[in-house]
């Protein structure tokens, strides 16, 4: 998880050092609500998790830009058997390819897609699980200009992983929509 997380954010890095001209880099802060795809992970945390999210994005060339997010949700439940306290953090780190698209005047599409890296911890009843797995990512949505530099948007998108633990498999991720402000130099 460090190692993949740590490539993701130099490859970032390095494409944020060529972004010099203006209108290069898009950066945004936002949340999220996620129908989780793991059916045991909704009975004990429920079915819709609200979290914050960050992303970045770097033109490449024209309306193709290089993106990068990442986002940490923590809910904590109630085991259903039993009634224990439980607590489950996942935290997602992405990085693809988009593609951004004028509309009509300040109202751009957006598309993208990538690889994700989860990680996960879950604890109850005094033990705790954790680890990570490399899935994928898309999302699509509308951004709003609101100016020159700032912008909101709205999207929807899903990301994916998988693992398994103690020979069962768990889904990692789900359903996403989000609301976001950012701007763009």
């Amino acid at each position: 998880m460090k190692r993949t997380s740590t490539v993701l954010l130099l490859i970032l890095a390095l494409a944020a050092g060529t972004a010099s001209a203006a209108d290069h880099l898009m950066i945004s802060g936002g949340v999220s609500i996620m129908q989780p795809a793991d059916s045991a992970y909704r009975d004990i945390y429920g079915s819709g998790v609200v979290y914050p999210e960050g992303a970045l994005g770097i033109r490449l060339y024209r309306d193709l830009y290089l993106m990068g997010g990442v986002g940490v949700m923590t809910k904590k439940g109630t085991t259903p058997e039993l009634g224990f306290a439980a607590k489950s953090t996942q935290t997602f780190i992405s990085a693809g390819l988009g593609y951004l698209a004028n509309i009509s005047g300040g109202l751009k599409w957006k598309i993208e897609a990538g690889i994700a890296d989860i990680s996960y911890k879950e604890q109850a009843m005094d033990l705790s699980v954790s680890g990570s797995s490399l899935g994928w990512q898309v999302e699509t949505g509308l951004m709003v200009m609101m100016g020159k530099t700032v912008f909101a948007g709205v999207a929807m998108g899903y990301i994916s992983a998988s693992d398994t633990v103690e020979d069962v498999k768990i889904k990692l991720g789900g359903f996403r929509a989000s609301l976001s402000l950012g701007f763009r130099i």
